[in-house]
């Protein structure tokens, strides 16, 4: 059964600084409940792998972004289980044309590589370095950001009721961008294709259905003296004009 557990004061978050160079553009791991929700659902698929439901929630990051290749993203992850386990997430983006705004048409995929995580804990995971384009800021802004959980084709050793309890860690209000209190379930075990079937669903407030998620894009470059912006070219032809001026100047008897 699918719940949301609350942590006696056991929630252990790691630092999600910006990185240099990068700007923040969603936020919400600073303000922990602490509480989680676990995926559950998971059932053994092709090839051994048994994986979780997919649970996402809402984002909308800051406006200006819509565009821009995000660089780096940092997400929670709930173990309920009172043993550490050692499971792979597995990342789905999802455009909110589905019906209500649901997921709809899928914008990126990405798997992180398997990690253990400690038990009774909310921990933080960040992504490697995200190629250009890869996942890009939709024009509407707001997506789904969600996350499955396998035991990657049974090499981790977690058992189908350890992935159970894994989930999302909750977290409220964000300190960049927002998110509106519910959140989406798939029907399925698996990484959901396009349009997945599942409900919308939220916890009547108690706590705020947010998850932990941060979002991070390149800083645009501050456009630097124009001198510096003409090159060394530019620069001689400037050069050679005060020559020319100074030269006239002489001839006419200016000083």
């Amino acid at each position: 059964m699918r719940r949301v557990m609350l942590f006696a004061g056991l929630a252990v978050v790691a630092a999600a600084a910006r990185s240099p160079g990068q700007v923040i553009v969603y936020d919400n791991t600073t303000n922990s409940v602490p509480s989680a929700f676990q995926n559950g659902g998971a059932t053994t698929q092709a090839g051994n792998n048994t994986i979780t439901r997919y649970v996402a929630d809402d984002i909308t990051p800051l406006t200006g972004f819509a565009g821009q290749s995000v660089t780096q993203f940092r997400l929670s992850v709930a173990n309920l289980n009172t043993v550490g386990v050692t499971a792979r997430p597995r990342i789905r983006f999802f455009l909110p044309d589905g019906t209500g705004q649901a997921p709809g048409t899928g914008i990126a995929t990405l798997n992180f590589p398997p990690a253990t995580f400690g038990a009774s804990s909310i921990s933080l995971i960040v992504s490697g370095p995200l190629s250009p384009g890869q996942f890009v800021i939709p024009a509407s802004g707001f997506f789904w950001a969600g996350v499955v959980f396998d035991d990657n084709a049974g090499t981790t050793g977690a058992t189908q009721a350890q992935l159970n309890n894994l989930g999302q860690g909750i977290f409220n209000p964000p300190t960049v961008g927002s998110s509106v209190d519910i959140f989406f379930v798939s029907t399925a075990a698996g990484v959901p294709g396009d349009f997945p079937a599942g409900t919308l669903q939220n916890f009547s407030g108690t706590p705020v259905a947010n998850f932990g998620w941060q979002f991070q894009v390149a800083a645009v470059p501050e456009p630097g003296p124009l001198v510096l912006l003409l090159g060394p070219t530019a620069m001689g032809l400037l050069a050679y004009a005060r020559r020319v001026r100074t030269s006239k100047a002489k001839a006419s008897g200016v000083a």
